[in-house]
């Protein structure tokens, strides 16, 4: 992972317990430049990868982990 992926997944951990929504997810798509997905119940899933897409693990409601690509 290059650096300004790791600033990127760093900013991204802020988010770690906040209600998710798409103004949230568009905040922080905004502040890195990177796409950004919602995964688990209730959101759609693929099987692309992508290093340089966060992902945000929404379980009931709240952003409970962060990642990169999957």
């Amino acid at each position: 992972m290059t650096t300004d992926l790791k600033q990127h997944l760093e900013t991204a951990t802020q988010y770690i317990g906040q209600q998710y929504s798409e103004g949230l997810r568009e905040e922080l798509a905004n502040k890195t430049g990177l796409a950004v997905r919602p995964r688990g119940t209730g959101f759609i899933m693929t099987k692309d990868y992508n290093p340089a897409r966060i992902n945000l693990l929404v379980e009931n409601g709240i952003i409970t982990q962060v990642a990169m690509g999957n």
